[in-house]
């Protein structure tokens, strides 16, 4: 049937909670489903017409909500982290559940993107997609021309032990000197730190990274731990297909 999915996802769409925190709660027994609790997260529902509460309160779709934050380095894109580090919610704190569309690793920096729209999330992710995000990368040495036209063409790189083709990158050097380099790089996939498993497949150590733009949108006046709202304009930017 039309709308009709699982528990667990129909709480995730309705801007509630991530998919893992929602099958906690249903685990739990804190949800009900006109009126009978239900505790098993792949029971089906029909959003349109089923009464979902939590703790009892009915829940209706949350306003879309779309959020720019500058990610500073040492800080982890999790909600909750074992170590104890800081994570992105520490900086982002707001009533309304938030998820990143897309990572950054706790030592890169720059644009990171929250939302409650789990369907704009998963478009500006995939990269049939191809929303370019780019980078501003430090090398520990002068990039070879060959290196160039390799990343142009695609590279073989291993992520969690298979072996994967990255897309051609757009790439340009923007400074270099006779021990460093910076390079600017533009990929359309976001895989498991994958610009750097690009850079040291090479034989290169990046020294830093940062993504300077998603999209057509930077914003060079948000410092580091700041974050905002993005205005329609920008999300068009971002992704004109999607918000037509």
């Amino acid at each position: 049937m039309p709308g009709n999915v699982s528990l667990e996802r129909a709480i995730s769409k309705l801007g509630w909670a991530s998919r893992k925190e929602a099958r906690e709660m249903i685990i739990q027994g804190k949800v009900s489903v006109n009126g009978k609790v239900i505790t098993n997260p792949s029971f089906r529902v029909d959003i349109k017409k089923d009464k979902i509460a939590i703790d009892g309160e009915i829940i209706k779709p949350k306003r879309k909500i779309y959020i720019i934050l500058n990610k500073p380095k040492g800080v982890v894109t999790t909600r909750k982290d074992e170590l104890n580090r800081k994570t992105i919610y520490d900086i982002v704190k707001i009533d309304t559940w938030v998820a990143p569309a897309g990572r950054l690793d706790m030592e890169s920096s720059g644009l990171l993107i929250l939302t409650n729209d789990n369907k704009f999330a998963d478009f500006i992710t995939n990269p049939n997609s191809k929303v370019p995000k780019t980078y501003l990368v430090k090398l520990n040495k002068k990039i070879k021309p060959e290196d160039i036209v390799k990343l142009k063409i695609g590279i073989e790189i291993d992520i969690d032990g298979k072996v994967y083709k990255t897309l051609p990158a757009n790439i340009r050097v923007v400074k270099e000197n006779k021990k460093t380099c910076w390079v600017e790089i533009e990929i359309v996939e976001g895989k498991n730190r994958q610009v750097r498993r690009m850079f040291e497949k090479l034989g290169y150590e990046v020294e830093n990274l940062v993504r300077i733009k998603i999209g057509n949108f930077e914003d060079k006046g948000l410092k580091p731990g700041e974050w905002r709202f993005l205005k329609r304009e920008e999300l068009k930017q971002i992704a004109s297909s999607y918000f037509k």
